[in-house]
């Protein structure tokens, strides 16, 4: 699926729902999902999981264990979806100035596990095989490791958001 339309259907979905309401978010993501053709579906999948590995940087993990006080490995996954669920504009501010992600932050969790969810659910409805999209997204992130003691003072606008 070609990002522009993915991020039509996201959009779609996030407008649609409470601002800071993750599970509504996934609930009209689904309901946008489900009319859709097969092919359609294992697109958006892969579309979703490249998102994910595009954002798969201590850069952005740095910048999430702010934001929400510490951050698992999980935790950094279902961020990751968080960003993908607030749109492209996120995306992009999380992989060229994850600071700025402090304009995002609306006092809601800054994770969404439901919204992969939601189109994981429809492949396993419809008897598709998640193996046929599944990619490896949560191998060792790029970049140079945050300290954790320090991250804090790289990231001090989210810091001050979160204060």
């Amino acid at each position: 699926m070609h990002p522009d339309r993915f991020y039509d259907l996201i959009e779609s979905a996030r407008t649609g729902s409470a601002p800071t309401d993750p599970t509504a978010d996934a609930e009209e993501l689904r309901a946008l999902l489900t009319p859709i053709e097969d092919e359609d579906l294992l697109g958006f999948v892969r579309t979703f999981e490249a998102e994910h590995e595009r954002l798969n940087t201590w850069a952005v993990w740095g910048a999430g264990y702010v934001a929400a006080g510490g951050m698992s490995d999980d935790g950094f996954r279902y961020f990751r979806s968080w960003l993908i669920g607030k749109g492209r504009d996120a995306v992009e501010t999380a992989l060229t100035d994850p600071d700025d992600l402090a304009d995002f932050l609306d006092g809601s969790t800054v994770e969404n596990e439901e919204l992969e969810y939601a189109a994981f659910d429809l492949l396993e409805e419809r008897g598709l095989d998640r193996d046929l999209v599944e990619q490896s997204t949560d191998g060792d992130p790029t970049g140079e490791p945050f300290d954790e003691e320090t991250v804090g003072t790289a990231y001090p606008r989210i810091a001050a958001a979160v204060a």
